[in-house]
This record gives C-alpha cells, structure tokens and sequence, in this order.
C-alpha cells in the first residue's frame, strides 16, 4: 500500500501537472485511446507514458528534455513552488492551446500541492482538471461546473 501511494504521488509532475490523470499515462490496457494518441502524433513506443519523475523529463508530447523538469533537478526541489525563483517564465499561463492541453493549471495545481500537499492534491486533482476543462466562468467566483 506504501509503495502504491508513493509511486502515485511520483505520478505528479514538479510542475504540478498530474500525469496520473493525463490519457498518455492512462492508456495502458486500453487499444482505442493508444490509437486516439498515436493519430494525433505521438510516437506509438511513447505510449503509455511513465510519468515525467519516471522517465526523466523526456515527455511524449515534447521533443527533447522537459526544461522545467531539467530546472527542478538543476535546483534540486521537488517541486517548482519550492525553488527561490518561482513562480518562474516556464510556468506562465498562456492562451494558447488552453482548451486541450493543462499547461495553464500549473500555477494553480502548485498552489494547491503548497496549501495542502500532494496525497489530497491527488484526491482533488481529477475534479481540479474537470472544473478547467468543463467549467463555465462565472466572474468573481471561479469556474463552476454545470448542473447535471
């Protein structure tokens, strides 16, 4: 059970993206989403992917080395929000792509880990990127999930 819940916990990125929850991660045992992922580019013996701890940086979606992940280890913390220089360039949200890819809940996510560290980060994590994705702006008070 330890080594279950450490290995999750290594699932989340220094960064704070949770690869647990990313669908190159969650593609084990499952064809369609391996093909789904290789139509849209990713190279097939990329998928599943391991986690960015677990492979090092060297992320699916990226070419080369991830530069936060080279800085994290370069400043030796586990996480950005521990470094002497965040928030840092590498973390700023930008539109681009922002419906489809995660990159802008970092700030977030780090904040969160800060606050309330990882194991309940984790527990909240797939409702965190829900309310992101699906969540409807309501101003001065966050995006909010529609009714079901």
């Amino acid at each position: 059970m330890v080594e279950a819940k450490a290995e999750r916990e290594r699932l989340v990125a220094p960064c704070g993206i949770d690869c647990g929850n990313c669908q190159l991660h969650m593609a084990a045992g499952k064809p369609e989403l391996i093909e789904s992922l290789v139509a849209r580019g990713i190279p097939r013996e990329k998928v599943p992917c391991a986690g960015c701890r677990n492979i090092e940086g060297k992320c699916p979606v990226i070419q080369g080395d991830c530069a936060t992940y080279t800085c994290v280890l370069k400043h030796a913390v586990e996480f950005c929000f521990e470094c002497g220089e965040y928030p840092c360039g590498k973390l700023l949200p930008a539109a681009d792509r922002a419906a489809v890819l995660p990159h802008n809940l970092k700030l977030y996510n780090l904040g969160v880990i800060r606050r309330d560290g990882v194991e309940r980060f984790i527990a909240a994590s797939g409702e965190i990127e829900r309310t992101y994705f699906r969540g409807k702006m309501a101003v001065g008070k966050g995006p909010r999930l529609p009714a079901s």
